[in-house]
């Protein structure tokens, strides 16, 4: 059973943060858009995605497809803002029994509270009242819907893994505007898991028993 942890570093947004311990038998890719990085324990995959302009998009597209860069059976997705601290050994075997894995949001439990943070950070009005809209139609109430991040990601290498991806990249597309995605991963990820997958087994990661979480682009530490 091959493993890999993939991370990302896309126009020198981001630290890269090399792990405290490190398992023998999982590979760690760093996927980006700069050939010159000094980097130890991460392998480097160089996508510069010329024909994305937006970084963001380029992120998402790493993300949510992930077995472009590796083909280990089980993938680990990890934001920059994170360090590996623990073995990661444990936290997959926990979730080969899972179809996906998960992180419920720090903050915000539901869409409803998290979507108007986004209009600070790109969202447009027209693509908030547009995710309204999306939801009247679905008859989906977004204050239930459970709010997940989209820093860690735990996939199979598997048609319902790629399947999954592939959802979350088509509602992004459909909320986006002219060529760029939706600025927001994990509101359409958040609305796709309550409409067609709440009868899947979703693994929660809690990202304290295996991660240091900092905010972007320092060394402070996020405690929360």
């Amino acid at each position: 059973m091959k493993k890999c942890v993939i991370t990302y570093l896309y126009g020198n947004k981001e630290i890269i943060r090399e792990p405290l311990v490190k398992d023998d038998d999982i590979e760690y890719i760093c996927v980006t858009d700069d050939n010159n990085i000094k980097f130890g324990d991460w392998k480097p995959i160089y996508d510069p995605m010329k024909n994305i302009h937006s970084l963001r998009d380029k992120v998402a597209n790493v993300k949510f497809n992930p077995f472009k860069y590796t083909d280990a059976d089980e993938i680990l997705i990890m934001d920059g803002s994170y360090q590996i601290k623990s073995y990661l050994n444990p936290l997959f075997e926990e979730f080969k029994d899972f179809d996906i894995g998960l992180k419920l949001h720090t903050y915000h439990f539901n869409l409803r509270e998290e979507l108007p943070y986004w209009l600070n950070r790109g969202l447009s009005k027209t693509q908030y009242i547009n995710f309204h809209k999306m939801a009247e139609i679905d008859k989906i109430d977004l204050s239930k819907v459970t709010e997940y991040e989209g820093s860690l990601l735990l996939y199979k290498n598997n048609n319902y893994g790629k399947s999954f991806g592939d959802e979350v990249l088509s509602y992004m597309k459909m909320l986006g505007e002219g060529e760029n995605l939706i600025v927001t991963n994990q509101c359409p990820l958040s609305y796709i898991v309550y409409k067609n997958h709440q009868k899947d087994k979703i693994y929660n990661i809690n990202q304290f028993n295996y991660f240091n979480r900092f905010i972007h682009r320092s060394n402070m530490r996020w405690e929360h």
